[in-house]
């Protein structure tokens, strides 16, 4: 946290493998428990693994998270200190002239970026615990509260400043203003970043507000919590994203970009997630993305001036702390992997955010409810109700990662146990213990017949609504024959670990245009086809994919715009002459490994055939936890220490002895020589990232134990991908 104090008064199926692939019915009724459930038995190896995994998710679990942190962070260095020197001052008057702040109270004055922040971590309650009265809004008008102070948390622009100022200017200068000011005379401003040196000029010319000003803070927490250990900027929502990032970019002979005042904004916010983590780390990007390359230096040259700036601020391994290591900041491109925010994935999360309408974590549902007369005599009623799904909901976070069959799966077992628990029940022995699943109804009926079960009947109630109308969605759009086209495409293999001939693909994608009329479902496929496959193998039969497709206006714009990403429509001739999809698929494969340092590893190993793709993030981040991540591949912008450094307990460069800096600045390590891996993962998506990624990195942190942060510019579901391409023009 940063303190300026210049000039301011107060203190600063079948698979050759022994895992079975399973395909789930489109039926809804048939995601019973009994047609869902998976062997029950397991080998000793499964058993070890899993040992192993609660090991590691045990590791990391005695960390304090992300969330963790900013909550620490804003409760403690925010409203403790502001509520400090309240106490100091309380009997001590006005100390400025005009009203004085009486009360212990406090006005917590907002704008829309600081109110996300505080909500993305930190609740009502917790406000008032801290003798927060009220939340305001700063750009609307607001009543007087003289008696109280007041304690602005606002982002650091010309807006929220002018603001402030305003509300502190004498109401002789303003039309129609009320007479005095709002507030009694304690004020605190916190900023969430850094606030120019203009600004801060302005403000120090408010005489009224300067001498009320008992601390001025720069709280570095610009960026809201995700997840436990995920962060994103929101960026893009407002704006289109991809036209900042990648339109207004130049490319110079140099092969160098040149940096927009949108990319300073990324970085300035990438800053304050370190600051806020006391991370200074190594930097690291995929050598041949200029744009991340430039970002990465970008970044060095703000976390070099924020930490020359700042002689109180400490960081993990900076020889003070034992038992800690300095971090290591991927910088990725969503350009890098353009195929993954465009596959239906269906595990829980990725499913509410692609089938269902959902805005900021809150999404309306239909909730049944049971009717009074005997069963199948009265119709069933529903009544729209919201839901939040976040990290404060235990069942959400349990089941946001299964697929969508293993929640029902759950959800109807935990239901069932609660049911059969209560002698009382209302439902009767045929909705007890007979191994079907509950009906919507019996659910509801349940929720009202036991009183002493009422909050988690309703929370597993809620779920199993939500999850439904997924399988409502998933049955409407016929995703179960669309789900194994998209999976083939992706891994070049059928579920039962065929090599199809990409003719025979392309076929099967064209008579699925002829019967889909939803043509954006028709454009994402075909986004899909050309994004796996490299691109078509001619113009002409682009052309007959196009004519099949029938695309609107909009969206062919939005698939040309693919090849802004760097995927080509039309396969680029690389001499290779050989039909069919599994060499073309092969060598994509050979090009995935080699671009992105992976394992190589395209299939997932789970139980259902439509999710035998993977993110190619998720070998990027199991190679960074166990330090085999290929430095050639991944430069780093100073130089990496060496294991024997990080395991000989020092996180200094010693390694300067045994690095090479390349003309263009880049650091990369002599062969043979082991690179460190200890602290902390943190990786950066510029452009978005979906939510298998997301779920990628709980999984290798959960098996790995290594603690993994990643971050974005925003969270993207398909539709959002799909807008961004769009905005290209």
């Amino acid at each position: 946290m940063t303190t300026r104090t210049s000039g301011i008064g107060g203190s600063s199926s079948i698979l050759p493998t022994s895992v079975r692939k399973k395909k789930y019915s489109s039926s809804s009724a048939a995601l019973s428990s009994s047609s869902m459930s998976s062997s029950n038995t397991s080998s000793n190896s499964d058993r070890n693994s899993n040992n192993n995994n609660a090991v590691a998710v045990s590791a990391v679990a005695t960390k304090p998270s992300l969330r963790d942190i900013v909550q620490q962070h804003l409760l403690q260095d925010v409203f403790e200190a502001s509520n400090a020197v309240i106490q100091q001052n309380q009997g001590g008057g006005s100390g400025g002239g005009g009203v004085s702040s009486s009360s212990s109270w406090m006005v917590l004055v907002v704008d829309p970026e600081s109110l996300r922040v505080i909500s993305s971590s930190i609740g009502m309650y917790n406000l008032m615990e801290h003798h927060v009265s009220i939340v305001e809004d700063l750009l609307k008008k607001r009543a007087p509260f003289r008696d109280q102070a007041v304690l602005y948390l606002v982002e650091p622009n010309e807006g929220s400043v002018a603001k402030i100022i305003e509300d502190w200017t004498p109401s002789s200068n303003k039309k129609g203003g009320s007479s005095g000011p709002l507030y009694g005379n304690t004020v605190f401003l916190y900023f969430l970043g850094h606030l120019p040196d203009n600004l801060f000029t302005q403000i120090k010319h408010c005489k009224e507000l300067v001498k009320r000003i008992k601390v001025l803070k720069e709280v570095n927490i610009d960026f809201l919590i995700k997840e436990s250990r995920a962060f994103h900027f929101d960026m893009g929502k407002s704006s289109p994203i991809y036209t900042s990032l990648y339109t207004t970019t130049t490319t110079t002979s140099s092969s160098s970009v040149s940096m927009n005042p949108f990319h300073h904004r990324i970085i300035s916010k990438l800053v304050t997630v370190c600051a806020t983590l006391n991370e200074y780390p190594h930097v690291r990007f995929h050598h041949t993305n200029e744009l991340c390359k430039q970002l990465s230096f970008l970044f060095q040259q703000k976390m070099n001036e924020f930490v020359g700036s700042n002689d109180t601020w400490w960081y993990h391994g900076d020889g003070l702390h034992p038992n800690t290591s300095r971090a290591t900041l991927l910088l990725l491109d969503r350009k890098e992997d353009c195929l993954s925010p465009l596959m239906h994935e269906f595990t829980y999360e990725a499913m509410v955010n692609d089938l269902l309408s959902i805005e900021d974590d809150r999404i309306t549902y239909e909730s049944v409810n049971a009717g009074t007369a005997k069963e199948g005599t009265t119709p069933e009623t529903t009544t729209k109700m919201d839901a939040l799904l976040n990290e404060n909901d235990e069942v959400w976070v349990e089941l946001r990662g299964k697929h969508i069959a293993d929640v029902i799966q759950t959800l109807s077992t935990k239901i069932r146990d609660i049911v059969n628990s209560s002698s009382g029940s209302a439902l009767g022995s045929s909705a007890k213990g007979n191994g079907k699943a509950l009906s919507i109804n019996q659910m509801a009926k349940a929720l009202k017949a036991l009183p002493e079960y009422r909050e988690i009947m309703s929370k597993l109630s809620q779920h199993m609504q939500i999850a439904h109308q997924c399988m409502d969605a998933f049955n409407q759009q016929k995703l179960l024959e669309l789900s194994d086209l998209e999976q083939t495409l992706a891994t070049g293999k059928t579920d039962e670990g065929r090599n199809p001939k990409l003719k025979e693909l392309l076929g099967q994608v064209v008579e699925y245009f002829r019967k889909q009329p939803n043509s954006y479902m028709r454009w994402r496929l075909l986004a899909i086809v050309i994004v796996s496959q490299r691109g078509v193998s001619s113009a002409s039969d682009l052309q007959k994919l196009l004519q099949e497709a029938n695309l609107s206006r909009e969206e062919l714009s939005t698939l040309h715009n693919l090849e802004k990403m760097g995927c080509p429509l039309v396969r680029v001739n690389d001499g290779n002459n050989k039909s069919g999809a599994s060499s073309k698929l092969a060598k994509l494969r050979e090009v995935r490994v080699s671009s992105f340092g992976g394992s190589g590893a395209v299939e997932s190993e789970s139980e259902y055939s439509s999710s035998r793709y993977v993110c190619l993030l998720k070998s990027i981040l199991e190679d960074a936890a166990s330090g085999t991540l290929s430095v050639e591949e991944y430069p780093s912008v100073m130089p990496l220490p060496d294991a024997e450094a990080v395991l000989g307990g020092s996180a200094t460069a010693s390694a300067l002895s045994v690095r090479k800096k390349t003309e263009s600045g880049i650091w990369k390590t002599d062969k043979g020589k082991k690179k460190a891996h200890g602290g902390r993962q943190i990786v950066f998506m510029v452009g978005g990232m979906c939510y298998s990624e997301m779920r990628s990195a709980r999984e290798v942190m959960n098996t790995t134990g290594k603690e993994i942060i990643i971050g974005s510019t925003r969270c993207i579901a398909p539709k959002d991908f799909a807008k961004d391409l769009y905005s290209l023009g």
